[in-house]
């Protein structure tokens, strides 16, 4: 379990680096793992912790993103917010049921 919490730490800390050092006027974070419990909604509870982290939200509400992508819950749902407001969209293609989806942001 102590391996398994290491990893995720890791994935946050390696986003937030790149997040950080991106010079640009609009930030999208694409993750394999969920960043919210809101898009993994319709996947079984049990396995929540195996498919996102909550770590992730922390750092993409801290870096300034406009839009969080991520895939990996074939089962889950299609959009979240992160707790900061950040929407978040599971585009796994399972969910999208298409074989893309447009998301429009605008930059600061």
């Amino acid at each position: 379990m102590k391996a398994f919490a290491a990893r995720g730490r890791t994935l946050a800390a390696g986003l937030g680096e790149a997040l950080h050092g991106l010079d640009c006027d609009v930030r999208v974070a694409l993750t394999h793992y969920a960043p919210v419990a809101g898009t993994l909604e319709g996947e079984p509870r049990e396995i929540y912790p195996f498919l996102g982290s909550h770590l992730l939200a922390d750092v993409i509400d801290s870096c300034d993103v406009a839009l969080a992508l991520h895939g990996h819950a074939h089962a889950g749902s299609p959009d979240g917010r992160t707790p900061g407001g950040v929407p978040v969209h599971n585009v796994a293609r399972p969910v999208l049921r298409a074989p893309y989806r447009i998301f429009e942001v605008s930059g600061g």
